[in-house]
């Protein structure tokens, strides 16, 4: 084979998809530790002519311990963990949310669902799209998915922040049961790392979405995180809680991450089947956990074939 026929062959090969960069990989870890954490969020701006903005804001706050539970080269794992009650209550700790990020991800889960389905569609994006950029897959508490975007960490100035792009979720928790005035949020969120923690930006619309009705943006909402690093005592408790149930809870993530891979174009599940709760059932089988077979056995029925 001669010199022109090796380079023909160099430029039909497909290119190699680089390393993520150090830095990258370094702020999405610099997210775990103790943390004392403010919720907010508040209507800020009316779009739809008959809407009338929420008056006040939503306030919360809570200790939370975020620990890396998979972390290779390309895929970092981040589970969080709220602590609750302390001084004249006993500190109970409860499973969070956790955020799963993948380097260049070429497939994404975009959220479809409604009241009745929890639903997701099935994305596919070409490499040059994803190219230097990490998708971030944030889960329920019962790492069911909540929504997923994708972004590029940025590293200028002393600052280092990533952006997603707009991406669709269900309704917020502190609103779901009630309101069913909006079908999904809109968000563009953005994580920025501080010198005591990270902030989680949020910029949100509040969308109606529904058949025989034009799709229309009721209002903007902006959301602000404050995760501050503090160390407190009750921190243990959670890691504890973690090292005896974080076995059970990685099987029941990677359940949940398989039926995602193996729906052919959409994603759903039910949150009740033969007359118990998606939630009941993994309470049962947490305190007790199955071989990971049988947690699989137990958890498919929930699973929509679609």
């Amino acid at each position: 084979m001669n010199a022109t026929s090796l380079i023909l062959l160099g430029l039909a090969l497909p290119a190699v998809a680089a390393n993520p960069p150090a830095q990258d990989r370094e702020a999405i870890l610099a997210m775990a530790g103790t943390h004392k954490v403010t919720f907010r969020f508040e209507e800020t701006a009316q779009v739809a002519p008959d809407y009338t903005l929420k008056n006040g804001f939503y306030e919360a706050d809570a200790t939370e311990v975020v620990e890396v539970v998979e972390d290779t080269p390309t895929r970092i794992t981040l589970q969080h963990l709220l602590v609750v009650g302390g001084e004249d209550k006993e500190p109970t700790v409860i499973k969070h949310w956790a955020q799963i990020w993948t380097w260049q991800d070429t497939e994404i889960l975009d959220y479809c669902g409604s009241d009745d389905i929890h639903e997701w569609n099935k994305v596919t994006l070409k490499s040059a799209e994803v190219e230097g950029t990490w998708s971030q897959l944030v889960t329920q508490v019962d790492d069911t998915p909540r929504y997923e975007s994708f972004g590029r960490w940025t590293h200028d100035a002393g600052e280092s922040s990533w952006q997603s792009e707009p991406t669709r979720r269900p309704l917020p928790r502190r609103e779901y049961t009630k309101r069913d005035d909006y079908d999904y949020l809109l968000v563009t969120n953005r994580h920025t790392l501080t010198n005591r923690g990270w902030v989680h930006f949020q910029d949100n619309r509040k969308v109606v979405d529904r058949d025989g009705e034009p799709r229309t943006v009721l209002c903007f909402e902006t959301g602000l995180n404050r995760y501050v690093r503090e160390e407190d005592p009750k921190a243990e408790l959670a890691r504890s809680w973690w090292n005896e149930h974080g076995e059970f809870w990685g099987e029941v993530r990677e359940f949940w991450e398989t039926s995602g891979e193996q729906a052919p174009q959409s994603f759903a599940y039910t949150t009740s089947k033969n007359g118990e709760s998606l939630s009941k059932l993994l309470k049962r089988m947490q305190e007790k956990p199955p071989a990971p077979e049988e947690i699989s056995a137990a958890l498919q029925p929930y699973v929509i074939s679609k």
